[in-house]
């Protein structure tokens, strides 16, 4: 018993180690920044699980046990949430993001104030599924992803950070006493995980590469090779319209284009400064819906007609897209187009 609880002690201080320079390498280098808060945020709550998890602190009752007991099972929604902000290029409104945190918070305090099974049950199955269902949409991504290093992280952010927060829910609604050593275990993987997306390729590099006005207008800077694909990808796109077919994905653009898929995604992400192909492809449908928008002549075409024309599967994802780059809604900058200057 006494080697298991010093190899418990060892193993959890390790991690907790790892854990805290990593919070320091965070509030460092992303202090000014929405991702470095939520990884601060991230770091803290392993730090809470290694605390409130060591077997002299089990059974206790102490506010500030408590405190961490809350902070520890929010780990699976600020995971969530930091999964959404680096590996996610859709716009979305940030209080989408942080409702589960809310969410979980509330739940993690219910479950500390009463004590009741039901509620450490509610909080834990909640943990589990909101883990599950942001490895898969992390692990579905990677086909849309262009940037290479990000393509590469959302493995080790899936089995790595995703099996270890499950892990901490596991370890959260057992009993961790039969098996000192575990949190210890499961806190070093998480500290490894994270340390691999801090240091091997920075989170800095691996956020959400900035959206670009649209495709380079010269081939000055590139090979002879990537310059004559650019102009096959520009007769693809712009003479024959590729970009209408909605089920249009990056293996199917190789295919037309006679070219490795990986060629592809390197032009489009380095050459032409895309981080995500379906922002790639929506640069061409929302110009052509812009155009249509602003033609008098199609001034009775309904938008959903408009949206399916130019590639849209349905009118949720083309209004969200288009309110993305314009900063309105499509029916609001028709009328305001066809208005004219007042």
């Amino acid at each position: 018993m006494v080697k298991k609880m010093l190899l418990d002690i060892g193993l959890r201080g390790g991690a907790l180690a790892l854990l805290v320079l990593l919070a320091l390498d965070a509030v460092l280098q992303l202090r000014n920044s929405r991702l470095g808060r939520i990884t601060l945020l991230f770091d803290l709550c392993g730090i809470a699980f290694l605390i409130e998890t060591a077997p002299q602190f089990r059974d206790s009752h102490a506010v500030w046990v408590l405190f961490l007991r809350v902070a520890s099972n929010m780990a699976a929604a600020v995971f969530a949430l930091w999964s959404e902000e680096v590996f996610d290029d859709t716009a979305r409104p940030p209080w989408i993001g942080w409702t589960p945190v809310g969410l979980m918070a509330l739940l993690a305090i219910w479950s500390v104030v009463t004590d009741s099974s039901w509620a450490w049950l509610a909080t834990h199955v909640s943990a589990v599924m909101l883990v599950v269902i942001t490895i898969g949409r992390v692990l579905l991504g990677r086909a849309n992803d262009l940037i290479e290093v990000r393509r590469r992280d959302r493995v080790v952010f899936a089995w790595g950070l995703g099996l270890a927060i499950v892990g901490c829910t596991l370890i959260g609604s057992s009993n961790v006493g039969m098996t000192p050593a575990l949190p210890g275990v499961v806190g070093i993987a998480l500290a490894a995980a994270l340390f691999r997306l801090h240091r091997a390729s920075p989170i800095t590099a691996v956020a959400a590469a900035p959206p670009v006005s649209g495709p380079a207008s010269s081939t000055s800077e590139m090979t002879e090779a990537e310059a004559a694909l650019y102009r096959r990808l520009l007769r693809l796109m712009e003479v024959e319209r590729a970009y209408r077919d909605g089920s249009l994905t990056i293996a199917s653009l190789a295919k037309q284009l006679d070219t490795p898929e990986y060629r592809v995604r390197q032009l489009i992400n380095q050459r032409l400064g895309y981080g995500n192909f379906a922002r790639f492809v929506n640069s061409y449908r929302l110009a052509e819906a812009r155009s249509a928008l602003a033609d008098a002549g199609q001034a009775r075409v309904p938008i959903l007609t408009i949206a399916l024309d130019a590639g849209f599967e349905s009118i949720g994802p083309f209004n969200r897209a288009f309110k993305a780059v314009t900063g309105e809604t499509p029916s609001t900058f028709r009328k305001r187009t066809l208005a004219g200057p007042v």
